[in-house]
């Protein structure tokens, strides 16, 4: 049985659990019928219960197979309460789960004893969610502003001035994201509802709201930008986008961290920072920013070698391209394997939210943050390119003229997959053949703002079970509008072939990986036995050489 995974390493691993979610939520009362899900005692123990099948429905489709997790210890919901919320309890939790199972919902249930951390109780969703037509589930906000220990753990905090302000600006710009319409239209695109495939990645266009996440248990490490569909797209891919019809266009800063380490030291950065002789520009610019990140040049060493493994090339060439970055970057030298990577992120998370609070909460315009770039509408690029310049000026120093570039343009040929549009009424609309022209509002109306939300159910991964100080108690939500919803079709038929490609594929890829991590342990092993085999063959040759030597006799001794 493989030990519960506390971070998103479950998602490479298929051997590995999937922690229980609690974001998701059934979109009517019709398909709660349909799946008989269990009436509970009272409204708190329903929402958890509705609230575990909307995300095994979710798991069966997109993870079949994968075990879900959970956790049945009282401190571990305790601790979590800011993130899930008040009605998802120990007591509630189990009363949830037990009822699911019963109803055959939920299969192969492995209760585990209650004790310290390690296995946590798990079940599967019953195979035969997928033989329904996967549902549009409506995803409900939660804590927005999370924060991190050293080892990854959620932690419980007391609210400041400034996260109650970095949450209301969050809050302001989810809600303008929740309002416009996201369509990915361009070549190899299969859509399915709410769910987008593009080669191997699989997303919902309606994940739009975002979380912040802070570091090692401070405010001023990390704090990027989480949690929304075009963060999990590849760059490639991204350009596909579409708000509310009509073309999107990528901003980026130019070698912004670069740019921000030359001028901590007061130096002028000249050329391509990441052009090194004999390396590709992407693997010298992955390099930067491990050397940058890393806490000392034998961890840097390894996680450059690792990286140049991941990409085909040879690990022991690792010395080689940090020498060659160092010798590039002369002058700011003292700042390569500092551990400087959060303090950086957490920079620019702050340009990112200044960025966000005029373009998106000021002026109203759907602006999406990728840590160091923004994707607008291509009406708004100028106005995005100003105000990126001023948050550099307002964080770092004086702009360039070459500190931003645009990246792309739409495009707009799109298919569909033929087994997803038949019984479908709920499918995207195609994009037009000529995008719509938006004109966005200069300011969001108060009215319009959901502030100081309930914190609900976050799909993410375990909280920290330390002691820390008692926080604010949450203050009640207001209800999220529910867009009309389409009448429940069941379709009864397998998984889609897609889908089904993307998990094997996954899979396939980390046994290879697995495998050549056990060649690379094996070689190793077997060379320091034969250089133990060896120093042992000459000290035994040692000591025979020196018994057979003459040894002169001690002479008498006097008296």
């Amino acid at each position: 049985m493989p030990e519960f995974s506390t971070d998103g390493e479950w998602r490479k691993d298929p051997q590995r659990h999937r922690p229980v979610g609690m974001s998701w939520r059934m979109p009517s009362e019709e398909l709660k019928k349909v799946l008989d899900i269990p009436v509970m005692a009272n409204a708190s123990e329903q929402e958890v219960c509705d609230a575990f099948t909307a995300d095994a429905i979710v798991s069966a489709h997109l993870y079949p197979g994968r075990r879900i997790s959970y956790s049945r210890r009282e401190a571990y919901w305790q601790k979590r309460v800011r993130y899930s919320g008040p009605a998802f309890r120990r007591d509630t939790v189990i009363k949830a789960i037990d009822a699911l199972v019963a109803r055959g919902i939920l299969i192969d249930h492995d209760l585990r004893p209650v004790g310290k951390r390690g296995v946590q109780s798990s079940y599967l969703p019953n195979p035969m969610l997928v033989a329904l037509e996967m549902p549009k589930l409506n995803r409900k906000r939660g804590e927005c502003i999370i924060l991190r220990d050293a080892a990854g753990d959620m932690l419980a905090y007391k609210d400041t001035p400034e996260t109650r302000d970095s949450r209301y600006v969050l809050d302001r710009v989810n809600d303008v994201l929740e309002r416009a319409e996201f369509t990915v239209a361009g070549e190899g695109v299969t859509t399915d509802g709410q769910w987008t495939r593009i080669e191997d990645r699989v997303f919902s266009t309606s994940s739009t709201s975002m979380h912040r996440v802070f570091n090692q248990g401070v405010w001023t490490s990390g704090g990027r930008f989480y949690g929304a569909f075009w963060q999990t797209m590849r760059g490639r891919h991204r350009h596909t986008i579409m708000i509310d019809g009509e073309r999107t266009e990528e901003v980026d800063y130019d070698y912004l961290h670069a740019r921000i380490i030359y001028a901590w030291a007061r130096k002028k950065l000249s050329g391509d920072p990441y052009i090194i002789e004999g390396f590709p520009r992407n693997v010298a610019k992955r390099a930067f920013f491990i050397i940058v990140n890393a806490k000392g040049y034998l961890k840097a060493k390894g996680a450059v070698a690792e990286y140049l493994e991941k990409k085909g090339m040879n690990p022991k060439l690792a010395g080689k391209l940090i020498d060659a970055i160092k010798k590039r970057h002369e002058p700011v030298d003292k700042y390569f394997h500092s551990g400087k990577g959060l303090e950086l992120q957490n920079l620019d998370a702050r340009m990112a939210e200044y960025v966000l609070r005029v373009m998106t909460v000021q002026k109203g315009v759907p602006c999406l943050p990728i840590h160091d770039s923004f994707i607008v509408p291509e009406g708004q690029v100028k106005n995005l390119v100003r105000t990126m310049k001023a948050a550099y000026e307002k964080y770092v120093g004086r702009a360039s003229s070459s500190l931003c570039s645009v990246r792309s343009v739409a495009t707009f040929d799109s298919t569909k997959s033929q087994a997803w549009v038949q019984n479908s009424p709920h499918l995207h609309t195609l994009p037009p053949s000529t995008p719509t022209k938006v004109n966005y509002r200069s300011r969001v109306h108060d009215d319009s703002v959901l502030q100081n939300r309930e914190p609900q159910a976050l799909d993410l991964d375990t909280v920290a079970t330390v002691e820390t100080e008692s926080f604010n108690a949450p203050v009640k939500s207001k209800t999220e509008t529910l867009k009309a919803e389409q009448p429940v079709v069941i379709v009864r038929r397998q998984i889609p072939a897609f889908l089904r490609k993307a998990q094997e594929d996954s899979a396939r890829a980390w046994q290879e990986q697995q495998v050549r991590k056990k060649d690379r342990k094996e070689t190793l092993a077997h060379l320091v036995a034969l250089s133990i085999a060896s120093a042992t063959d000459a000290e035994e040759e040692c000591l025979a050489g020196g018994s057979r030597s003459h040894v002169p006799p001690k002479p008498a001794a006097r008296y």
